[in-house]
């Protein structure tokens, strides 16, 4: 079962979006981490304080790897909202009952069931075959839309992990101050470690809202961190050729082969187990 759910914030004590779009029993089990000059501001939300101010999102996710240990847990963004692609459908339909879904429902937030699915199957997930899971982005087109999920892809913002699959963080490299998620997942799954990501139960995320990372991140930075990613993963990220503007600003997009990245990953397990 899923035993925490983690939310890091920072500069958002007056806009929980995460928390406020989670049914009451989620939240039950869920904790804020903030750093100890936001201890004050959270109510009576339950939090856990970091060891010290302007820790970074790094040393942050490192600090809820370690503090997690080897239970199931979740550690998600603090501005997300949890939509069902379609509604009333269940997974692993055929195409044909998929095709139907897709023409007749539309997004709607996530209800007290659909949660409680949600964390069940994931749970179920994580104690199969998988080491880690989550949700894929709702502004991202369905992929595998007649399973409602697909493995060994990306995640962001919402994710989910059993501690007893997972290396030790100090095998692991936390030197990236942005992209610090992508790394995350790609050295997993280079580690041959399986994911499994949602399609159907999708977030919904405003990347450049005031507060987290934007605090300090510029479109510049952004571009930095996506070349330290190809930097650090030199066979499966490349510059994608696209680009978009920001505030006048272009943001190079980076092009991943997760996929790759585990069957290589798995093979080179494989080979040495």
């Amino acid at each position: 079962m899923i035993e925490i759910i983690y939310i890091p914030t920072l500069g958002r004590h007056n806009d929980q979006a995460t928390w406020d779009n989670m049914p009451s029993f989620v939240r039950d089990i869920t904790v804020l981490v903030v750093q100890p000059h936001e201890e004050h501001l959270h109510g009576d939300k339950p939090i856990l304080v970091l060891p010290e101010d302007n820790y970074g999102i790094t040393k942050t996710r490192r600090w809820i790897y370690d503090h997690a240990g080897d239970i199931e847990y979740g550690v998600f963004d603090d501005d997300l909202r949890w939509v069902d692609r379609n509604p009333g459908y269940g997974i692993e339909m055929t195409k044909e009952v998929a095709d139907a879904s897709w023409l007749i429902k539309k997004k709607q937030p996530m209800t007290d069931d659909d949660w409680r699915f949600y964390l069940e199957k994931t749970s179920e997930w994580l104690n199969g075959d998988f080491a880690f899971a989550g949700s894929r982005l709702g502004n991202m087109p369905p992929y595998k839309w007649h399973d409602g999920y697909y493995d060994n892809t990306s995640i962001f913002c919402a994710y989910f992990f059993n501690g007893k699959k997972l290396p030790l963080s100090s095998e692991l490299d936390w030197s990236l101050d942005l992209a610090e998620d992508a790394h995350l997942v790609l050295q997993l799954l280079e580690r041959g470690l399986s994911n499994r990501c949602w399609d159907k139960f999708v977030v919904l995320s405003d990347q450049f809202q005031d507060g987290g990372c934007n605090t300090f991140r510029t479109i510049h930075d952004t571009n930095r961190s996506h070349e330290q990613l190809i930097e650090k993963h030199p066979k499966y990220v490349k510059w994608s050729g696209k680009t978009k503007m920001i505030d006048g600003i272009e943001m190079k997009k980076v092009s991943v082969r997760w996929g790759q990245a585990y069957k290589e990953g798995l093979t080179l397990l494989d080979k040495f187990s």
